[in-house]
């Protein structure tokens, strides 16, 4: 994916954000996969709405005519914004709003509290299709979506959360030139980048009491609007003080930081 197409990937994620944070996660999730379900399949919708040459409003309106009244509106917004950036390719719009709709099912399964069970039924599944050569033929096959969205239910219908179904059944319908087996391992990473961002890992010169360790998850979880797990882990060199690393976000509060900053100051 070129440059400009990776900015405006990373635009429209956080488009997606604060619709997630806004708690319209699940129309969101749903509404931008069944958008990606109808753009995989027309290359002229696809170029239309990837064509710089055409206004943002023109835009708009041909979203509007293909999926007004039968997606979310949130879902419809986050599609019309993303429409009007640039990308590269046709496809690398599919791709941002692939994206954007997966993490939206992941932020559902999370809120939930069922994101780790998703993220591990979801590699089962794709486990069970590398390993079963029938079931492998059956969904690189001809036959149709209804056949295949069928297959999927009957795999996991009872056996598997909601959103674990919604995402087989997505892949295994609107896998994009892909083997169905390879757009699972796709959702999977996003799965796990998202459940990375609910795991706080916090270093601290001596073990915290359970009061401290509780009180310290409700604060980080209150500043970052989800909810927080935190992974101790006890390093005497830090001092004192603490140090919070979320996702690729590191705060550092120890006394031994402050002292390497002041080194590097009077050096300085």
């Amino acid at each position: 994916m070129l440059q400009s197409s990776r900015n405006s990937l990373a635009l429209t994620l956080e488009d997606a954000n604060a619709g997630i944070d806004a708690g319209l996660a699940a129309g969101l999730g749903g509404g931008l996969l069944s958008m990606v379900g109808v753009l995989a399949d027309s290359a002229p919708l696809r170029r239309a709405l990837a064509d710089a040459a055409l206004a943002a409003d023109a835009k708009r309106g041909l979203l509007s005519s293909v999926f007004g009244g039968k997606v979310d509106a949130t879902a419809l917004e986050v599609a019309a914004k993303a429409a009007a950036r640039r990308w590269a390719r046709g496809q690398d719009l599919v791709t941002a709003l692939e994206t954007a709709g997966v993490t939206a099912v992941a932020a559902q399964a999370q809120a939930e509290g069922r994101l780790g069970e998703v993220e591990e039924e979801l590699f089962r599944f794709t486990r069970l299709i590398v390993s079963e050569h029938e079931l492998d033929l059956a969904f690189e096959s001809t036959a149709s979506g209804e056949a295949k969205a069928q297959l999927v239910a009957n795999l996991l219908g009872g056996r598997a959360a909601a959103q674990t179904i919604e995402l087989a059944t997505q892949a295994a319908l609107h896998p994009r030139s892909k083997r169905v087996t390879e757009a699972l391992e796709n959702y999977s990473e996003i799965l796990a980048f998202r459940q990375q961002r609910s795991v706080a890992d916090v270093t601290v010169a001596r073990p915290l009491s359970a009061d401290q360790a509780q009180r310290l998850a409700d604060a980080l979880s209150a500043s970052y609007g989800r909810r927080l797990v935190l992974n101790v882990h006890v390093d005497p060199e830090v001092v004192g003080g603490v140090r919070v690393q979320i996702g690729d976000e590191v705060m550092n509060a120890t006394i031994a930081d402050r002292l390497a900053d002041l080194r590097r100051r009077l050096v300085g």
